[in-house]
């Protein structure tokens, strides 16, 4: 009987660290889901913002797309937006110009080069808890693209 005395706080402490274990790795699953997610939406904005903005504002769109609960790391240069042609090819020149403009059929936004930190219990990953996130895209028609024209048939440009 008394050899057995201590078998059980050892017991508890084994199952009650593997069940500790698992509880927070499953939350830290939850936040990286949650975080694409939130990529993915932030996607959405910025080719939103993009197809509705000024070419001439391109630049600006990425700060205007990330959410004050983006995840932590992600920045305006990891947002990209391309106009593109009726085949998929990115229109390159000056965008301002009517004859290159005027070819603009698309606008993508895509977020690159970006690693997902985890924090705490799966830090272990690649040896320093960084995990390279899939590049995620939104394509959307181009719409009018900052141009609107009025009733009395002139036009007009709205910044973003």
């Amino acid at each position: 009987m008394r050899k057995q005395q201590g078998v059980t706080i050892i017991e508890f402490t084994l199952i009650a660290t593997t069940l500790m274990l698992i509880i927070f790795s499953v939350i830290e699953v939850g936040r990286y889901v949650y975080s694409l997610q939130t990529i993915n939406e932030i996607t959405r904005v910025a080719a939103r913002l993009a197809t509705v903005c000024r070419v001439e504002d391109r630049n600006d769109i990425p700060a205007l797309a990330i959410p004050d609960y983006a995840p932590g790391g992600l920045s305006v240069d990891n947002i990209v937006i391309d106009y593109l042609d009726e085949s998929g090819n990115v229109v390159t020149g000056t965008l301002t110009d009517d004859d290159v403009f005027s070819t603009i059929r698309y606008v993508r936004a895509r977020v690159v080069n970006f690693s997902y930190q985890f924090t705490g219990l799966l830090s272990f990953i690649n040896l320093t808890g960084l995990l390279e996130v899939p590049e995620f895209e939104t394509i959307r028609p181009r719409e009018n693209l900052g141009h609107h024209r009025r009733s009395d048939g002139t036009e007009s440009s709205s910044d973003c």
